[in-house]
């Protein structure tokens, strides 16, 4: 942790480099369409946290946290689904608030390829004096393929609320539990024998969320999310939990973690994240949804009345400067006529291309999808001629990724290349046949070993035209 912070404050030094560097146009996210419940679910469905899989479909938990009289359920939408599809509703089939049960509320949901993990506490009339938890792990997404994991199942570890998931790579969950405000960490992956399969990976308590516990249970961590290639093996990998809070007591916020690892972490701690206008200060609102993209951007859910809005955050250390914000009707700090009518973003979700990104609303209870970069229609795209065109890259200062944007106006070979300032090349973006229209490639340095900072360039080839830009990397 020692470390993390010292690059902390280094990192933070250069935000005085990046404010008075040339400032470029930032692509665009474009707001396209509504996917709402099945009409006969209305009554009864409350969208609460989301995950995506690898095949870009979406899952969304229903759940009593936030309304008593919702279903605990499980929906899900592929890529051109204007209706979610109901995968499983768990007060249907007896398994939710009952004294058999397992299911008292939905409290998380993660993807890990296209397996698909939800979290929940049991019901208290059945577990009483105790709080008690449960996850249910299904396999490709099958209902039929479920194991079940927690208290009066398999694995240890359980005897809390568990709130919030997110999967390593490596199979690891990573959760928030109600005990002390604090996370635990559960071993899912079949080549680990000790601990067991779906159970706590010891010691039990990690450390505190650094905004304290209020001693009413109240004011919880509510979502977890991992840096989807993290390397959690390393000691100063971060990831992120989002809590609200208790008032008079105002900590809510986005809580930080490092210092330890996946297979020890009792030398996890957490540092609150800053940022320059006090936008991830939360109140008693919930769940204030979380995600980490594959640029390793921080996207957070504001969820109450003077926020209404969805933002990414480039961290610098433990300070978040905000990158980018999808479009909103309603923000509290910026409105967007063109953008969604959303009024409570409970959390967002991204496809592992970085390029759509999927809101769910609490309040008008439904979903919203958005894609990055313009978007263009059929009709456009065979009336629209194109010019050649080869974009600065966005952002510049970066640090490790930026995105690359083209036009071309034909369909073409291109050949896109990133090299050093002595010409060496680094990587090949593009090299094959490509429509016309716009494209936008991403340069994540983070994947290179060795990659110093200082200037390179990306030079544009094709059979018309050759351009180059600079870009500037700042470790």
């Amino acid at each position: 942790m020692k470390n993390f912070l010292q690059k902390s404050s280094f990192l933070f030094l250069l935000l005085i480099l990046i404010s008075t560097a040339e400032i470029f146009s930032q692509p665009k996210w474009t707001y396209r369409y509504k996917i709402d419940f099945p009409p006969t679910d209305t009554a009864f469905v409350q969208p609460y946290l989301c995950a995506i899989d690898q095949n870009k479909r979406l899952y969304v938990i229903s759940s009593k946290v936030t309304n008593i009289n919702a279903h605990n359920a499980i929906y899900y939408a592929d890529s051109t689904d204007l209706v979610f599809t109901k995968m499983i509703d768990f007060d249907l089939n007896g398994d939710s608030d009952s004294l058999t049960g397992n299911i008292g509320a939905l409290r998380g949901i993660a993807t890990l390829k296209n397996d698909v993990i939800v979290n929940a506490s049991v019901p208290f009339q059945r577990s009483k004096p105790h709080t008690v938890a449960s996850q249910y792990y299904y396999k490709d997404g099958d209902m039929t393929q479920v194991e079940k994991f927690g208290f009066y199942h398999t694995g240890s570890g359980y005897g809390t609320y568990v709130s919030g998931i997110d999967m390593t790579k490596d199979s690891i969950a990573f959760t928030g539990i109600f005990y002390l405000t604090s996370t635990r960490l559960y071993n899912f992956s079949y080549g680990v024998t000790s601990p067991g399969r779906g159970s706590y990976v010891p010691p039990p308590n990690y450390g505190q969320e650094s905004g304290g516990h209020d001693g009413t249970g109240l004011s919880a961590i509510r979502d977890v999310a991992v840096l989807p290639e993290g390397d959690y093996n390393n000691t100063e990998t971060p990831w992120y939990t989002s809590r609200n809070s208790n008032p008079p007591m105002i900590s809510g916020g986005i809580g930080l973690w490092a210092g330890g690892t996946q297979a020890s972490p009792g030398t996890y701690s957490c540092q609150r994240v800053n940022d320059a206008t006090s936008l991830l200060i939360f109140d008693r609102t919930t769940p204030n949804g979380i995600t980490v993209d594959k640029n390793n951007r921080l996207w957070v859910a504001g969820t109450d009345s003077t926020r209404r809005w969805v933002k990414a955050f480039d961290m610098l250390g433990n300070f978040a400067m905000e990158f980018a914000e999808l479009p909103s009707q309603n923000s509290g700090t910026n409105p967007d006529p063109t953008g969604a009518p959303m009024m409570a973003p409970s959390d967002v979700a991204l496809t592992s291309d970085a390029l759509t990104a999927y809101l769910i609303d609490a309040v008008n209870r439904c979903a919203y999808k958005f894609q990055f970069g313009e978007f263009v229609g059929v009709e456009d795209e065979i009336q629209k001629p194109f010019d050649f065109v080869l974009e600065q890259n966005y952002p510049n200062p970066f640090n490790p990724s930026t995105f690359i944007s083209f036009t071309l106006p034909k369909a073409m070979n291109v050949k896109l290349v990133v090299t050093n300032s002595l010409g060496q090349k680094v990587e090949t973006l593009v090299d094959g046949f490509l429509t016309a229209g716009k494209h936008i490639k991403v340069f994540d340095a983070s994947a290179f070993s060795g990659l110093s900072s200082g200037v390179y360039y990306y030079t544009l080839i094709t059979e018309i035209n050759v351009k180059s830009k600079k870009m500037l990397l700042i470790r």
